[in-house]
């Protein structure tokens, strides 16, 4: 198969003006110029994309599928996070499992119309697992596990582990099992330790909610606040009295204690982050999940994403759930990542780096860089076609002086025209716009495709 469009992202070196691709056998074979990829693959059905671009698929690093159900439902401007979950157990608990599970349908579908190729998704039950099979994406499923009474953790260890291990029986190459322990204040040390000690042993990944709120910061470095008096009494986890985190000062520096953080471990959130975090995060090589809309959404506040970047950490977006969010659209969630640092960090964040981050970076944190994240000779075929803003199909003046080869060296006339494809696919593209999603070669969603022989 040879897909063929106007301009190719690649997101690995700068953008490709009339080119095409060469799939076999799920792999991206050739890449170049279309007419000489068409001539030298003559027998081979050609897709051409008019007016679009093609480029990575989208990865989203963090996800709540069964909570898609719950959409607008939770919402109040003076709701604090605490207060915010406690409603959502509620109100999971008064849902039908009916209604739970075609919320996570459509909330697969959404994202897969939206170009999400990679999913990263936290699941109570694993059931997400068998949903998200039947449509070939890609992405991780995460039994999430909480219990902060240690005096139970082993009899709650052994029933999640027969469900892991149940789950893993129906893992595929694309779709794999990984653990996430909800949080440092709803996880006890001891499931803590047999969490970690069976995910490195069976070389699972793992992925907490930490630092999210200023909340956790002062229940963890203080011992008070609205979690020890509020959320631990609802669980009746307030009766657990050893002293957990001893003179840790924050999140990261207790996890750093308990060996949790590596590269296999995907942070999610990091909302509040000091400088003693970041470099610790940074000498672990711990990847991190942002989730912009999210965040501002329940009010906790905003992630230092350009402070996380400069440190080098691989950060990641994810959209959180619709219990917190009002869409899985991954350009949603870029979108609002670039206005938004665009204008913290004055101007420093580029369309670039955001879309860096929903594909290569998402990527290298659930390291599948070796298969997804860029459009390059050897990878699997995670592709999406997207449709340029109908306002404008030249997308920038620089379009007929832009390259026509994979070239990986700039000057400032490439640069100005690269700058242009990120923004104007950033800022512009609406759902409509996806035309095609490519999974490992094959076609999982499509509008108005039309083949050229």
């Amino acid at each position: 198969m040879i897909l063929s469009a106007e301009i190719i992202l690649p997101v690995s070196y700068l953008p490709i003006l009339n080119a095409a691709i060469l799939i076999e056998n799920g792999r991206i074979r050739d890449i170049g110029i279309k007419d000489e990829i068409i001539n030298r693959y003559r027998s081979h059905e050609l897709m051409e994309f008019k007016d679009a671009a093609l480029m990575p698929g989208l990865i989203n690093l963090h996800a709540h599928l069964e909570l898609t159900a719950l959409k607008g439902r939770i919402f109040n401007e003076d709701t604090e996070l605490m207060h915010w979950i406690l409603r959502l157990v509620d109100e999971k608990k008064a849902t039908s499992a009916e209604v739970i599970s075609s919320g996570s349908e459509k909330g697969i579908t959404e994202a897969i119309s939206t170009g999400t190729t990679t999913i990263s998704d936290i699941s109570t039950n694993g059931e997400s697992l068998y949903k998200l099979k039947k449509t070939g994406i890609r992405g991780i499923v995460y039994k999430e596990l909480l219990n902060f009474d240690d005096t139970k953790a082993l009899s709650y260890w052994k029933k999640a582990i027969e469900d892991i291990e149940s789950l893993r029986k129906d893992e595929t190459a694309l779709l794999s099992i990984g653990i996430s322990p909800h949080s440092p204040y709803s996880v006890s040390p001891r499931l803590l330790g047999l969490i970690q000690g069976y995910a490195e042993k069976e070389n699972l990944k793992l992925t907490m909610h930490v630092s999210e709120s200023r909340e956790e910061i002062k229940f963890i470095s203080e011992d008070k606040g609205p979690i020890k008096d509020i959320y631990l009494k609802r669980f009746k986890w307030d009766k657990y009295k050893r002293q957990v985190f001893g003179d840790c000062k924050s999140p990261v520096e207790y996890l750093e204690k308990e060996g949790l953080l590596s590269p296999e471990f995907l942070l999610v959130h990091g909302v509040h982050l000091n400088n003693d975090d970041i470099k610790r995060l940074a000498r672990k090589g711990v990847p991190v999940v942002h989730c912009p809309r999210s965040n501002v959404f329940i009010g906790v506040g905003v992630a230092p994403f350009y402070n996380l970047i400069s440190e080098g950490i691989t950060v990641g977006l994810g959209t959180d759930s619709c219990a917190s969010n009002y869409t899985l659209n991954m350009w949603d969630e870029m979108r609002f990542a670039y206005l938004l640092h665009n204008r913290i960090n004055d101007k420093k964040i580029t369309a670039e780096d955001i879309i860096m981050a929903a594909t290569i970076n998402g990527a290298k944190a659930l390291g599948l860089d070796d298969k997804t994240g860029t459009i390059e000779i050897g990878k699997e075929a995670d592709i999406i076609a997207v449709r340029f803003p109908k306002r404008d199909t030249d997308i920038c003046p620089v379009r007929k002086q832009a390259p026509s080869e994979p070239h990986k060296t700039c000057n400032p006339l490439k640069d100005e025209f690269s700058n242009g494809v990120y923004r104007d696919l950033l800022l512009h593209t609406v759902p409509n716009d996806i035309i095609m999603t490519m999974v490992a070669g094959k076609v999982i969603y499509q509008k108005e495709l039309k083949d050229v022989n």
